[in-house]
């Protein structure tokens, strides 16, 4: 049998051989879109959380704990926050801040300036004079202040000045060690400063610092007890958008556990925007995958009319050939077995290229454009599974697709008679381009603004589907309006 068959395609050679750059062309750029579409989806997802809205997948807990309540405070919340980032790596910083203290030299009557000691990270911290703090001086506390801060008040490392504890406390005696600035001002570890990492903020008062100390002066009842804050980043490298619905779910559950912990009863301010973050990336998402929807579609309609074509000239130069096998004794089932054998011969290399293929060409699309600019790395790893099922399907559809015309074949007279499909001398094709423009019609009148969206009843979001419909409509009209016209010229 199969000798037979390589003597059928060897008489067809230049037919099959456009029949298989055509599958193996489909099946490669499906296979790559594929890939593409899940791995630009993930390294986008991890770009935009990782870098734009870094500040913003951040969580945010503030809370006003006592010394003796501070181990219980951050057991509960490591333990909420992994439950916020649903299990993913964690870094936890700090800022302990102590009570209000009046700054000396406030006129009578007037409210003096304030400031307070804080226990910083001190990789958050840049020094620009003097040195850091240590635990112990005496009876003397050691801090530092804000480059702003210390140039306002004309202070400098070896100053020493009292502060009042504005909560009725004993006064504190400071020598001024060094001078700091925020090593990175754009860091979200500074949403826990109350300035901003400004150094100064002005009301009806002024506020300088935070006073930069050693947290055994802050956390070890030397000054009064503040408000503590803590910030909880996540590391996203390894997350993936299948994971976005458990991410966010995990996100609200987590900032609920947060606010009803009794160890953080005093819990003034729990936040994450990571769900809102969340919902936005999955919106972006749909809008990519609906444009490469788009494109995928008019490519399947294409290869299939380009294959259909090639497969209805095969069994037209081989109706004489056909009909020597029935004669002889060939079934129906016999001269569709002989095609199919065929098309499998277009379908395994297909099948077995594209999945290699993809990879690269996912990557080639990548080193172009705005993806290469912004530094973007796609791995398509992750998209193996996909990119193999794509591929044998397209792969399938494309043999049949050559394949069915060998099934609908009918005879010599027959086959002469037909010039067009049923269908198609039925107005098919008129009835098509009347249905492409009503789609683009109620397109063009689609006033809601969400683009490439579309919302169902419950609030979820899907892609539009007459956006995705409508070019391939427009394309099917005008192709089987080729079939019409073709005979004529």
């Amino acid at each position: 049998m199969w000798g037979f068959v390589l003597l059928r395609v060897r008489a067809h050679r230049l037919l099959l051989t456009a029949a298989l750059l055509a599958v193996v062309l489909t099946t490669s750029v499906l296979a790559m879109l594929a890939a593409f579409s899940g791995a630009v989806g993930d390294a986008s997802l991890r770009h935009a959380l990782r870098t734009r809205d870094q500040a913003s997948t951040a969580l945010v807990v503030r809370a006003d704990v006592t010394s003796e309540q501070r181990a219980a405070a951050v057991a509960a919340l490591d333990k909420g926050a992994r439950r916020t980032f649903d299990g993913l790596p964690l870094r936890h910083e700090s800022l302990t801040a102590s009570g209000p203290y009046a700054l000396p030299g406030a006129a009578r009557g007037k409210k003096p300036d304030l400031t307070n000691f804080a226990a910083l990270e001190r990789s958050e911290v840049k020094l620009t004079a003097g040195r850091l703090p240590r635990a112990r001086h005496g009876s003397v506390v050691e801090g530092a202040l804000p480059r702003v801060a210390a140039t306002r008040l004309k202070l400098k490392p070896g100053d020493r000045f009292v502060l009042t504890d504005r909560f009725g406390g004993p006064k504190v005696t400071v020598e001024l060690t060094g001078v700091y600035r925020p090593a990175r001002p754009q860091s979200p570890y500074w949403t826990l400063d109350e300035l901003g990492g400004r150094g100064v903020r002005k009301l009806g008062y002024t506020t300088y610092g935070p006073l930069l100390a050693d947290p055994s002066v802050v956390t070890g009842g030397r000054v009064s007890d503040g408000q503590s804050g803590w910030l909880t980043t996540a590391d996203f490298r390894a997350v993936t958008t299948d994971r976005i619905d458990a991410l966010r779910d995990a996100a609200r559950a987590g900032t609920r556990q947060l606010l009803h912990a009794k160890a953080l009863a005093g819990a003034t301010d729990v936040r994450t925007s990571l769900p809102d973050v969340l919902d936005k990336a999955e919106r972006t998402l749909l809008v990519s995958r609906s444009t490469l929807l788009i494109v995928a579609l008019q490519l399947v309609l294409l290869a299939g009319y380009a294959l259909l074509l090639v497969a209805r000239l095969l069994n037209a130069e081989r109706t004489g050939e056909t009909w020597m096998l029935r004669a002889r004794g060939g079934s129906r089932g016999r001269v569709a077995g002989l095609a199919a054998t065929e098309a499998l011969l277009l379908a395994v290399p297909a099948a077995v290229c594209a999945p290699l293929l993809a990879g690269p060409l996912a990557r080639l699309v990548a080193s172009e454009g705005a993806l290469s600019r912004i530094g973007l790395r796609l791995d398509t790893s992750g998209s193996g599974g996909a990119v193999w099922l794509v591929s044998v399907a397209v792969a399938v559809g494309c043999a049949l697709a050559v394949t069915v015309p060998a099934l609908t074949s009918r005879g010599l007279r027959r086959e002469r008679a037909r010039a067009l499909p049923a269908p198609v001398r039925a107005g098919a094709d008129i009835g098509l381009l009347v249905l492409a423009g009503v789609a683009y019609w109620q397109l063009d009148r689609q006033t809601s603004g969400a683009g490439a969206l579309t919302g169902d009843r419950a609030g979820g979001l899907g892609i539009d589907p007459l956006l995705v419909v409508a070019p391939a409509l427009a394309l099917l009209a005008g192709t089987v309006l080729t079939l019409r016209l073709l005979p004529p010229v």
